[in-house]
């Protein structure tokens, strides 16, 4: 019988044709091994940085566009600015004095340009700027004028196509008019005192007050549009300016205005939202609390209000908005010059209650030596005040400043 022979492949036979494949195999596997070393060691690699590669191509074309982006505020910035300094440019090319003019930016971005000008010279000025407001591409959006005995007003409220807003105030020399002649107080007369609250919003308003031609103090709201402009029109009028800082009141808990000061808020937060306050409005010679009954009734809160204005030499007047206030007792530990509101003339807004609120106003200061009376700018109380405020004289009465009323212990 013949010896059968196997068809299969001899073992070692199949094994040799293997061997190519697997050295490949290796070879491949020793690439990526060495290639992913590499890309952990930041090394340049073929395979794995691919990813890396793209990441820090995405990441190149955020900062450029991050980059883009700053240079189009810093070249917005650097425009609006241009803006600010062409138009004290053009007022300084009429041969206005450098101290007759202020300009300034506010926390809101408003530029605000004051400038003091003869009547005359701001007829020619006013088509100049018109022209500048043009070239300027400023587009003008309200004017308004007031006028007292001694000066008349011009507003001037302005934006350009970035929305930014502009405000300028001309205050323009009257010839003057010899003032009426007023009874002259006796020496040592008792005193009576004048606040007008929640200024800030109309020029109507200041001129008004400012036709009285007697002291008064003129209290403004922070953050209010015109705070600078009216700050600057009653110092003028030798006017007094004070700060009306709003504070928290038991019935207004959901109603926080800009600048308030709330019961729940830290010292910290209390310190620095009263400080921006302080800075808001110009030539500031005391504080007047706006609403508060939370806050007055509570010592720990005054304290850390009333230190910081001991700080800045301010005094300051408990508008007693609440029986329950502690302000002006803790204003006087504090030996800071105080006083608190007596009469409110215009609790109800009618002509006839205001002004028998101002006769009672008068009576206190003669019975007690002085008084100290709060009122608004409505039109009922800025009536009543022009046409009764001088009844003062038939009083015997010496109307002062609110600074000529505090005291301290």
């Amino acid at each position: 019988m013949k010896a059968f022979k196997s068809q299969n492949a001899d073992p070692s036979e199949k094994f040799l044709h293997r061997i190519p494949i697997i050295f490949i195999g290796l070879a491949v596997f020793s690439i990526l091994g060495l290639d992913y070393i590499q890309s952990k060691r930041g090394q340049h690699t073929y395979i794995f940085s691919v990813k890396d590669r793209t990441s820090e191509t995405m990441a190149d074309v955020r900062k450029s566009k991050a980059a883009e982006r700053g240079e189009e505020v810093a070249e917005k910035a650097e425009k609006e600015a241009d803006i600010s300094m062409n138009l004290r440019q053009a007022v300084s090319d009429f041969g206005i004095p450098d101290e007759s003019v202020n300009g300034f930016t506010d926390e809101e971005g408003v530029y605000h340009l004051w400038v003091d000008i003869p009547i005359q010279k701001y007829h020619h000025l006013e088509t100049s700027f018109f022209d500048t407001f043009r070239t300027l591409d400023l587009e003008i959006t309200e004017k308004e004028e007031q006028q007292t005995d001694e000066k008349k007003y011009y507003l001037w409220q302005a934006q350009n196509r970035n929305e930014r807003r502009f405000t300028l105030l001309f205050s323009c020399a009257r010839e003057k008019i010899p003032p009426a002649k007023r009874p002259v107080t006796p020496p040592g007369a008792n005193k009576v005192a004048l606040i007008v609250d929640d200024m800030g919003y109309s020029l109507e308003a200041i001129n008004e007050l400012c036709t009285i031609g007697r002291p008064l103090t003129i209290a403004i709201i922070p953050y209010s549009p015109l705070a600078s402009e009216i700050a600057n029109i009653s110092r003028q009028h030798d006017l007094e300016v004070i700060l009306h800082l709003p504070l928290e009141a038991i019935n207004n808990e959901n109603e926080h205005s800009k600048g308030m000061i709330t019961a729940d808020m830290s010292e910290a937060e209390i310190i620095a939202i009263l400080e921006k306050n302080l800075d808001q409005v110009p030539y500031i010679q005391g504080v007047n609390n706006h609403m508060g009954s939370k806050i007055t009734a509570n010592s720990k809160l005054m304290n850390i209000i009333l230190e910081r204005l001991k700080r800045r030499d301010l005094f300051f007047i408990d508008s007693r908005t609440t029986s329950s206030s502690v302000a002006y007792s803790i204003a006087q530990s504090l030996s800071i010059p105080s006083a608190y509101r007596h009469v409110f003339l215009d609790g109800e807004p009618n002509e006839r209650y205001i002004k028998g609120q101002l006769i009672e106003l008068f009576r206190r200061a003669k019975k007690n030596g002085f008084a100290l009376g709060i009122c608004h700018p409505t039109k009922e109380t800025l009536k009543v005040l022009k046409e009764n405020f001088q009844l003062v004289d038939e009083y015997g009465l010496e109307p002062v400043l609110a600074s000529q009323i505090v005291q301290a212990p």
